[in-house]
């Protein structure tokens, strides 16, 4: 998956996730049930958890592309230096 679409997608679900938690809070509070607050202050606060883990997920991302990056350029020495035996 790209990090356009990842990017994408992670905004979409976000967005998604903390209008129903505010609808629910705000439809909670006007009928004056107080679970349908809680929940919804917990699905709007669950969004701002989601980003944060996609930057988690992200710099994983990045730092294992580089590690296999590393490898790969330590396997062509390698060879290199087999060949030159």
């Amino acid at each position: 998956m790209t990090p356009t679409l990842s990017r994408t997608l992670t905004i979409v679900v976000a967005a998604v996730l903390a209008f129903d938690g505010a609808a629910l809070a705000t439809f909670g509070w006007w009928s004056g049930r107080v679970m349908l607050v809680l929940v919804g202050l917990i699905f709007f606060l669950s969004s701002g958890l989601l980003f944060l883990y996609w930057r988690w997920y992200r710099r994983r991302l990045d730092d294992i592309a580089s590690t296999r990056r590393l490898l790969a350029e330590e396997a062509r020495e390698m060879r290199r230096l087999i060949r030159e035996k």
